[in-house]
Protein backbone atom coordinates (compact mmCIF):
# COMPACT_ATOMS: atom_id res chain seq x y z
CA UNK A 1 0.00 0.00 0.00
CA UNK A 2 1.03 3.56 -0.60
CA UNK A 3 2.42 4.89 2.68
CA UNK A 4 1.73 8.46 1.56
CA UNK A 5 -1.98 7.71 1.34
CA UNK A 6 -2.01 5.81 4.61
CA UNK A 7 -0.37 8.68 6.46
CA UNK A 8 -2.84 11.25 5.15
CA UNK A 9 -5.87 9.14 6.05
CA UNK A 10 -7.45 9.02 9.52
CA UNK A 11 -8.64 5.40 9.44
CA UNK A 12 -7.40 3.19 12.23
CA UNK A 13 -7.41 -0.13 10.33
CA UNK A 14 -6.35 -1.01 6.80
CA UNK A 15 -7.34 -4.30 5.20
CA UNK A 16 -4.34 -4.39 2.87
CA UNK A 17 -5.34 -7.68 1.24
CA UNK A 18 -8.74 -6.27 0.30
CA UNK A 19 -7.25 -3.05 -1.07
CA UNK A 20 -4.54 -4.86 -3.03
CA UNK A 21 -7.12 -7.28 -4.43
CA UNK A 22 -9.40 -4.46 -5.55
CA UNK A 23 -6.47 -2.52 -6.98
CA UNK A 24 -5.44 -5.53 -9.07
CA UNK A 25 -9.05 -6.18 -10.09
CA UNK A 26 -9.71 -2.61 -11.21
CA UNK A 27 -6.54 -2.56 -13.30
CA UNK A 28 -7.87 -5.55 -15.26
CA UNK A 29 -11.36 -4.12 -15.83
CA UNK A 30 -10.83 -2.75 -19.34
CA UNK A 31 -14.59 -2.67 -19.94
CA UNK A 32 -14.98 0.14 -17.38
CA UNK A 33 -13.55 2.55 -19.95
CA UNK A 34 -16.05 1.29 -22.52
CA UNK A 35 -18.87 1.85 -20.04
CA UNK A 36 -17.62 5.40 -19.47
CA UNK A 37 -17.64 6.02 -23.23
CA UNK A 38 -21.20 4.72 -23.52
CA UNK A 39 -22.42 6.82 -20.59
CA UNK A 40 -20.74 9.88 -22.10
CA UNK A 41 -23.00 9.45 -25.12
CA UNK A 42 -25.99 9.93 -22.83
CA UNK A 43 -24.47 12.89 -21.00
CA UNK A 44 -25.22 15.27 -23.85
CA UNK A 45 -28.67 16.93 -23.64
CA UNK A 46 -29.06 17.18 -27.42
CA UNK A 47 -28.31 13.50 -27.93
CA UNK A 48 -30.78 12.61 -25.18
CA UNK A 49 -33.46 14.75 -26.83
CA UNK A 50 -32.78 13.10 -30.18
CA UNK A 51 -33.02 9.64 -28.63
CA UNK A 52 -36.21 10.62 -26.85
CA UNK A 53 -37.80 11.92 -30.07
CA UNK A 54 -36.78 8.82 -31.98
CA UNK A 55 -38.08 6.57 -29.21
CA UNK A 56 -41.51 8.19 -29.54
CA UNK A 57 -41.90 7.54 -33.27
CA UNK A 58 -40.72 5.12 -35.93
CA UNK A 59 -38.30 7.48 -37.65
CA UNK A 60 -37.50 11.12 -38.26
CA UNK A 61 -35.30 12.97 -40.73
CA UNK A 62 -32.71 15.52 -39.64
CA UNK A 63 -35.02 18.38 -40.70
CA UNK A 64 -37.81 17.00 -38.49
CA UNK A 65 -35.43 16.88 -35.54
CA UNK A 66 -34.16 20.36 -36.36
CA UNK A 67 -37.71 21.72 -36.27
CA UNK A 68 -38.64 19.85 -33.09
CA UNK A 69 -35.51 20.83 -31.18
CA UNK A 70 -35.27 24.30 -32.76
CA UNK A 71 -31.62 23.77 -33.61
CA UNK A 72 -29.55 24.07 -36.75
CA UNK A 73 -29.53 21.07 -39.07
CA UNK A 74 -25.72 20.92 -38.82
CA UNK A 75 -25.85 20.64 -35.01
CA UNK A 76 -28.42 17.84 -35.21
CA UNK A 77 -26.40 16.06 -37.91
CA UNK A 78 -23.28 16.24 -35.77
CA UNK A 79 -25.03 14.55 -32.84
CA UNK A 80 -26.72 11.99 -35.08
CA UNK A 81 -23.30 11.05 -36.45
CA UNK A 82 -22.04 10.37 -32.93
CA UNK A 83 -25.11 8.29 -32.12
CA UNK A 84 -24.78 6.40 -35.39
CA UNK A 85 -21.06 5.75 -34.83
CA UNK A 86 -21.98 4.14 -31.50
CA UNK A 87 -24.76 2.19 -33.24
CA UNK A 88 -27.47 3.75 -31.08
CA UNK A 89 -29.34 4.97 -34.15
CA UNK A 90 -29.60 3.63 -37.68
CA UNK A 91 -30.62 5.33 -40.90
CA UNK A 92 -32.22 4.62 -44.24
CA UNK A 93 -32.28 6.70 -47.39
CA UNK A 94 -35.42 7.51 -49.33
CA UNK A 95 -34.49 9.65 -52.31
CA UNK A 96 -32.56 12.61 -50.95
CA UNK A 97 -33.93 12.23 -47.42
CA UNK A 98 -32.23 10.18 -44.72
CA UNK A 99 -34.48 8.88 -41.96
CA UNK A 100 -33.14 7.97 -38.53
CA UNK A 101 -34.52 5.52 -36.01
CA UNK A 102 -33.43 3.77 -32.83
CA UNK A 103 -31.10 0.85 -33.51
CA UNK A 104 -32.41 -2.58 -32.83
CA UNK A 105 -29.40 -3.43 -30.64
CA UNK A 106 -30.12 -4.09 -27.00
CA UNK A 107 -28.09 -1.15 -25.67
CA UNK A 108 -30.08 1.40 -27.63
CA UNK A 109 -33.40 -0.16 -26.66
CA UNK A 110 -32.43 -0.49 -22.98
CA UNK A 111 -31.22 3.11 -22.91
CA UNK A 112 -34.57 4.34 -24.24
CA UNK A 113 -36.48 2.13 -21.81
CA UNK A 114 -34.41 3.48 -18.93
CA UNK A 115 -34.94 7.05 -20.11
CA UNK A 116 -38.71 6.44 -20.12
CA UNK A 117 -38.51 4.94 -16.63
CA UNK A 118 -36.58 7.92 -15.27
CA UNK A 119 -38.97 10.41 -16.89
CA UNK A 120 -41.97 8.58 -15.42
CA UNK A 121 -40.64 8.93 -11.87
CA UNK A 122 -40.76 12.73 -12.00
CA UNK A 123 -37.25 12.46 -10.58
CA UNK A 124 -38.54 11.57 -7.11
CA UNK A 125 -35.87 8.87 -6.86
CA UNK A 126 -33.19 11.34 -7.92
CA UNK A 127 -32.88 14.06 -5.30
CA UNK A 128 -31.49 17.40 -6.37
CA UNK A 129 -27.79 17.87 -5.61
Amino acid sequence: MNNQTSRSCIRSYVDSDKLIGLSEDISQQKDLNKITDVLAMFANPTRMKILYCLSQTNELCVCDLSDILQMEVSAISHQLRKLKDRRLVKNRREGLTIYYSISSNSLAKKACEYMEKILSTNFQEFPAP
